[in-house]
């Protein structure tokens, strides 16, 4: 029986959703995780009818899967990690990767999480760091630190999904000085009343939320 090589999680940063190219960053686990977690949600949409006994669940979308993993960074020397590396200056180099915003991109990091032959790509959603060990000075000695992703999944996926499972056509589209999300629509579908479904898919909370150099992502629609 042979020995598998000990390898550790790698988080890398990247400027595009697809996390292929532009690495920005990268930083490894000082200790793996004992345990991680994945979790699923499907959104529903309750009926409004007055007087009902009970709501009525109507499918709305599927939501994001999402990703939580706890590091433990030790700077006692009972783990060995590199010379002159602390937990403050760990913590500082994570944070780089995973959580700062980046004024190239006007966002933080896509990021992708590699351990062995598992992989998962997604932004960061909240990073928590609990000290939990100090030095008679202050200076920390231990940490856990409890970061959580959101999958993300970049347009040019998403259409090739979309055309595997409906004849409708799907279109990414760059949005131009003078576009606004009904114009759009209408020379998508012939009918500026589905920008509210265009909206939808993209995440967007508002139908004004776009600017030039936006790209749309506009999903098959049954009329």
């Amino acid at each position: 029986m042979t020995n598998a090589a000990l390898k550790k999680v790698l988080i890398e940063g990247y400027s595009d959703p697809e996390c292929t190219d532009n690495l920005m960053g990268s930083i490894e686990a000082v200790i793996n995780p004992a345990t991680y977690s994945r979790n699923f949600g499907v959104r529903y949409i309750a009926s409004q009818e007055l007087g009902a006994s009970a709501e009525t669940q109507r499918y709305g979308s599927m939501e994001s899967s999402g990703f939580v993993m706890d590091l433990i960074v030790d700077g006692t020397g009972v783990i060995p990690i590199k010379k002159g590396l602390t937990v403050d200056k760990y913590i500082e180099d994570l944070q780089k990767v995973v959580y700062q915003y980046k004024g190239t991109i006007h966002k933080p990091n896509y990021l992708k999480i590699i351990w062995g032959e598992r992989r998962f790509i997604g932004v960061c959603e909240k990073l928590e760091i609990r000290y939990t060990l100090f030095n008679p000075d202050g200076t920390a000695l231990r940490a856990n630190i409890k970061l959580t992703l959101l999958e993300t999944e970049d347009f040019q996926t998403k259409v090739k999904k979309a055309k595997k499972s409906s004849s409708d056509l799907t279109h990414v589209l760059t949005v131009k000085s003078g576009d606004n999300l009904p114009l759009m629509a209408y020379r998508i579908y012939s009918d500026s009343s589905y920008y509210l479904e265009v909206a939808k898919a993209n995440g967007l909370k508002s139908f004004l939320a776009i600017k030039p150099g936006d790209q749309i992502y506009f999903p098959p629609i049954k009329k």
